[in-house]
């Protein structure tokens, strides 16, 4: 199993990318009461990575508009 710090990670990669609490748990196995608590603590964690997967979004579609 995961340790701790890696479901965690991977819950803010998810949740960064727009998923559920209700999907994410279910894919982590994990109750939506933590993944709220998860959220408020990784709040910044959460944003920023936001951030970097608009910046690619963005990136992909400026490359694929030029071509």
């Amino acid at each position: 199993m995961e340790d701790k710090t890696e479901v965690k990670q991977e819950f803010v990669e998810l949740r960064a990318k727009g998923n559920s609490y209700t999907r994410i748990a279910t894919k982590l196995k994990v109750s939506k009461a933590t993944l709220i608590a998860w959220s408020k603590e990784l709040k910044e964690d959460i944003a920023n990575h936001s951030s970097i997967e608009n910046e690619a979004l963005l990136e992909r579609h400026s490359m694929a508009k030029h071509h």
